[in-house]
């Protein structure tokens, strides 16, 4: 008997029945299917596939140019010397180099299999390389949690260590100008005493404000499987570093295929700047109150790059659940959330309660033995 396989549209990992809620669950992206919805989007995405194979075809029926290409050349030549490796659990798609052997996914820790070749569209044009090693981002690592005594001793063993891998994550990277005006309605509220009086006086003003600001290498992941959060707590890169892409970067790394595309990444480079926008200007009304704020924005001279940028990451199952570190590989910088190890907190609580108790007795006894 066949079994029927149902993979997420949105992260390809494995949709799991949920009799809760009697629809197709992923619990990597949190995405939610009923099996009419998976079927149709499935048959559409085969129809897709097979239009695609008819204009190859037709395609091939045409005589190649004799002439160079040199970027059909380049992705060609990524295309032959890079392999995927693909998660059977979560369905993470890891791309090395030829050299480079996975033997586990850095995401959730499970085996991986060897999947073949990556299609020369996911080519970047830039890349970052690796500032430090393994040994110096380990150190950062162990630096970073030392004296954190509530986290689980296993974060710190030798066996979740060796888990750390140098990932190159597929960034999406912007440059753009901008523009923003603000108007709103503001009171200045003043008060003071005089004789027997308290007086208040209340001026009225019409707070208009305006900023051009222009944004080079705005980043945002494109990576379906790791927290925006995370990438942007490791900011910034030194871009002056960037080098353009070549195999010979990703010897002895991993880099992770990008999932989400430019069009989809936008929004959240767009929030960015309007966000920094507003607070500048915000930074110059300084009033009692303010109200009818409204602000408009606009963007012109849009442009970006795709580039993979590096990271040490490591991932940590504690309590059902997984917990995420990344180091830039550039600077060092860390971030991610430490877990707490709640039987060690409240031994240390009661500890600490029961000395404190301890103490405050003794001093009150030795008080009452020396009155008597």
């Amino acid at each position: 008997m066949d079994v029927k396989l149902y993979r997420c549209p949105n992260c390809s990992a494995d949709l799991k029945f949920d009799p809760d809620k009697q629809l197709f669950c992923c619990e990597y992206c949190r995405s939610e299917f009923s099996e009419q919805q998976v079927n149709a989007m499935l048959q559409q995405r085969r129809e897709q596939e097979q239009d695609q194979s008819r204009v190859q075809e037709r395609l091939q029926q045409f005589p190649r140019p004799d002439s160079f290409d040199p970027e059909n050349a380049s992705e060609q030549e990524f295309s032959e010397n890079t392999r995927m490796y693909e998660c059977p659990s979560c369905g993470s798609q890891i791309v090395s180099d030829m050299n480079t052997a996975a033997s586990f996914c850095f995401y959730c820790h499970n085996p991986v299999i060897l999947k073949g070749r990556v299609e020369g569209m996911y080519r970047p044009a830039k890349v970052l390389p690796f500032a430090f090693g393994k040994d110096m981002a380990l150190s950062y690592f162990k630096n970073w949690i030392k004296g954190k005594r509530y986290v689980p001793k296993d974060l710190a063993s030798d066996l979740q260590l060796e888990k750390m891998t140098g990932l190159y994550v597929p960034f999406w990277v912007f440059d753009a100008v901008t523009s923003s005006h603000l108007d709103a309605d503001a009171e200045r509220v003043k008060t003071w005493t005089s004789g027997n009086y308290r007086y208040c006086k209340t001026s009225y003003y019409h707070v208009v404000r305006d900023i051009h600001a222009e944004y080079d290498g705005i980043p945002a992941d494109g990576s379906l499987k790791i927290e925006d959060d995370l990438m942007e707590a490791i900011e910034p890169f030194d871009y002056s570093q960037l080098k353009d892409f070549d195999m010979a970067y990703l010897s002895g790394f991993f880099a992770d295929k990008y999932d989400v595309d430019k069009d989809h990444i936008y929004p959240r480079i767009e929030e960015r700047m309007f966000q920094s926008n507003e607070q500048k200007m915000d930074e110059t009304v300084s009033f009692s109150r303010v109200h009818n704020r409204h602000v408009d924005h606009s963007v012109r001279r849009v442009r970006w790059d795709y580039m993979l940028l590096p990271v040490w990451f490591m991932t940590f199952h504690y309590k059902g659940k997984v917990w995420e570190y990344a180091i830039n590989g550039q600077t060092g910088k860390i971030a991610g959330e430490l877990p707490i190890n709640r039987k060690k907190l409240a031994f240390f609580m009661a500890l600490r309660g029961f000395l404190v108790g301890l103490i405050i007795f003794a001093a009150c006894y030795g008080i009452g033995g020396f009155l008597i």
